[in-house]
């Protein structure tokens, strides 16, 4: 699979039946709807976009030109992956992936609710650090603490119990992410396990879910992107070996 990210003037890639991703490789946000439809064992193709330079089709799937958009049927689709990871739960209900139990399933609403956040101090650590304020650390820190508490409050290896679920699939992209803050000088951030014990566990066995382990980056990589977009040139396509591959998408011409 390539991992050309497409931008403005690139051609739509032929539909192929399957249900197809429109995503960017770096976006936690797309990875959530990449990691259910792994979980899921459903066939799909992924297209990247550049979000600076996004292709023009992009809006016919997206009115917001956001990721993750799931083109559905062809031509037909939805974005936002909350909206996404539900819809393909119900419509492809095995592996369920979701509490049979309301009351569970409102409670794993809140815990994504209450994690908002930490990933919005995330956000202005990876790429807004002069308007990092000491109270949103703060804040990132006690949403750790609290989702600690949940996971030893459950007793279970997971968020959705022995295996993991939707709650789990939809925190994870961030805290994949997490790992790669103190390498880009905000060891604020970092997760120590002696305070993390039962956290860093977790993320730990997240990492081995092989719906996971398939698309999961390392802090590295992740940081190695961050550095890039911050220097105002962000690097969409370093993983992209699609130059030995005769299906590179061509542009229009002009």
């Amino acid at each position: 699979m390539s991992e050309k990210h497409l931008q403005t003037g690139d051609v739509l890639p032929p539909y192929s039946g399957k249900l197809r991703v429109f995503a960017m490789r770096f976006c936690p946000y797309a990875e959530r709807t990449v990691l259910v439809l792994n979980a899921k064992n459903l066939q799909y193709d992924l297209v990247f976009v550049n979000l600076d330079h996004k292709p023009e089709w992009l809006f016919n799937f997206s009115p917001k030109g956001t990721v993750p958009a799931l083109e559905y049927e062809q031509g037909k689709a939805i974005f936002d992956s909350n909206i996404i990871n539900f819809y393909l739960d119900e419509k492809y209900p095995e592996p369920a992936l979701q509490s049979a139990d309301p009351l569970r399933r409102a409670q794993d609403k809140i815990i994504v609710e209450l994690f908002a956040s930490v990933q919005s101090a995330f956000y202005t650590a990876a790429y807004n650090a002069q308007n990092l304020q000491p109270e949103m650390v703060e804040n990132y820190h006690k949403g750790l603490e609290s989702l600690q508490k949940e996971l030893v409050a459950r007793g279970t290896k997971y968020l959705h119990g022995d295996t993991p679920g939707l709650v789990d699939f939809t925190l994870f992209p961030f805290f994949e992410r997490f790992e790669a803050l103190p390498l880009i000088g905000k060891p604020e951030f970092a997760l120590d396990k002696a305070k993390y014990e039962a956290l860093v566990n977790y993320i730990d066995a997240m990492k081995t879910v092989p719906a996971v382990k398939s698309y999961y980056l390392t802090a590295e990589t992740h940081a190695k992107f961050m550095e890039s977009r911050n220097k105002g040139d962000a690097n969409y396509n370093m993983l992209d070996t699609s130059d030995v591959c005769c299906m590179r998408p061509r542009k229009k011409k002009e």
